[in-house]
């Protein structure tokens, strides 16, 4: 069993869509299947992630006047030749740029090719290359042109996010199968790390993943300040699990939150269980893979109404939606401090709209192979 997976960003980056597709790799690679990758040269080659799988990796050059670290616009230089080499029996697309749009054409007739749509890529466009409002539906209409070409060239494609009202009323989504968001067994498996016997009545909210700007991490020391000043409260703490341009400058501006920032860690499981309530703040998020994997070791979840969790807030329990600092001060307080709403073991299951990524795996290659 062959299989290609192809991205336009670098599979060492740290993002949901470099996560997806290790997590793939992963539960292919304990079977036999032969795995390539068609990737990009990462464009920050000092943080780079750690990869658990053996699948050959081949990077192919940006357009570096066109990219930045969040945005590649790719070389496809050479593609042709390797895919003749490879022969996959399946081809995996993960982007519609240059590198997705070029292996979706010469797969045409010739390979099975499977397409996940992981985000809404003209309103990433948008906030990426930070286009004025009255332009970005140029980029949005020339981002639906370039995926119904890739899409032209597919036998089947798939989305994980759910209840979006971008889905709900366009017709372009008929072509599309749904599958629940994936996440890795040991979210659900691993053991609890909680300490139930060290009740100090300190509450620990947190957020897990890049600390980056569009991810609002200001918010959560806005919030805590709020709360410990409207409700004369000093039993909050911030745990943030990961490492961002902007950690250290927040933690400076508000010296009177208790908080940590625990930098790179490999395993984020013992740090989640740390937490009470887990926060997600962001202004755009698609499905949301780290609220996910909080919600399946029990967390409640705070979050703006985005991705796949946040746009069901009234379908599962203990999902808790908030616009403002002040709206989530409110409800660290009333869902924390009054109702006490407790963490429910991992071994619980809450409705959980998951499946795993060696299921997601298993579905896809007996579904198309």
């Amino acid at each position: 069993m062959k299989i290609l997976h192809v991205t336009d960003g670098s599979i060492y980056n740290y993002d949901g869509v470099s996560t997806y597709i290790n997590e793939l790799l992963e539960c292919a690679c304990t079977g036999e299947a032969q795995l390539l990758v068609f990737t990009t040269v990462p464009l920050n080659p000092g943080k780079l992630r750690r990869i658990n799988h053996t699948a050959e990796v081949k990077e192919f050059k940006n357009l570096k006047i066109f990219s930045s670290d969040k945005f590649n616009f790719s070389l496809p230089r050479g593609m042709k030749k390797a895919m003749n080499e490879f022969e996959p029996e399946l081809v995996w697309i993960h982007t519609i740029g240059p590198l997705g749009l070029r292996a979706a054409r010469l797969s045409k007739n010739k390979y099975p090719v499977i397409y996940t749509k992981h985000s809404f890529d003209g309103d990433l466009w948008c906030l990426h290359l930070k286009i004025h409002v009255g332009f970005q539906w140029f980029y949005q209409n020339v981002a639906i042109l370039v995926e119904r070409l890739v899409l032209k060239y597919c036998d089947a494609a798939i989305y994980h996010f759910d209840n979006s009202e971008k889905i709900l009323s366009n017709k372009f989504f008929n072509k599309f199968k749904y599958m629940p968001p994936p996440l890795n067994e040991k979210f659900i498996n691993e053991k609890s790390y909680r300490d139930e016997s060290h009740n100090d009545g300190i509450i620990t909210i947190g957020f897990c993943g890049r600390l980056d700007p569009e991810k609002s991490i200001e918010m959560l020391f806005t919030a805590a300040d709020i709360y410990q000043k409207k409700y004369n409260k000093k039993n909050i703490r911030l745990l943030l699990i990961g490492e961002g341009p902007i950690a250290d400058t927040i933690v400076s501006q508000y010296p009177h939150v208790d908080a940590r920032i625990t930098g790179f860690v490999d395993n984020v499981v013992p740090y989640l269980d740390q937490l009470d309530a887990y926060i997600l703040a962001s202004k755009t998020e698609t499905t949301s893979l780290s609220s996910l994997e909080a919600y399946s070791r029990g967390l409640p979840i705070f979050s703006t109404p985005v991705g796949f969790l946040g746009q069901n807030a009234d379908k599962y329990q203990h999902i808790y939606n908030f616009n403002t600092a002040e709206e989530l001060a409110s409800l660290i307080n009333e869902v924390l401090n009054v109702k006490k709403i407790s963490v429910v073991p991992p071994s619980v299951k809450l409705g959980s709209p998951i499946i795993t990524f060696s299921k997601l795996h298993e579905m896809v290659v007996n579904e198309y192979l």
